[in-house]
């Protein structure tokens, strides 16, 4: 049997992988809006909670979502989904459309260390 230490530590590493996964489709997403100069309407992105089998639209404009990922601990939630991630994630805000979450202690550490390395 996992120690309690053991199986959050796992849980925590699913979680920062899946929305390693998410964040990575919205900056696809990201570049293609950026290719096709749709800086001026609402671009559809992906929720990034942790649910793997989220499928909820967000808009926002490209200014909204890069100041989302200029800090890399924080994720785009639909309303509603930010009680998903659990004791994982504090609410940092709430704009109209949408929830910014900030992922806390082993996940944070680790959706950290995922961002930097796809930055490379």
């Amino acid at each position: 049997m996992l120690s309690k230490s053991r199986m959050n530590d796992e849980t925590a590493e699913r979680v920062a992988k899946n929305n390693a996964i998410f964040r990575e489709a919205n900056e696809q997403i990201r570049l293609s809006a950026e290719k096709h100069r749709a800086m001026e309407s609402d671009v559809p992105f992906l929720c990034e909670c942790q649910e793997p089998g989220c499928t909820e639209i967000v808009r926002m404009s490209l200014e909204q979502y890069r100041e989302i990922r200029s800090h890399p601990r924080r994720f785009l939630n639909a309303p509603g989904h930010e009680g998903v991630d659990g004791s994982n994630v504090t609410v940092v805000a709430r704009p109209p459309g949408h929830v910014v979450v900030e992922k806390l202690g082993e996940a944070g550490r680790l959706v950290e260390g995922f961002d930097q390395a796809v930055e490379r």
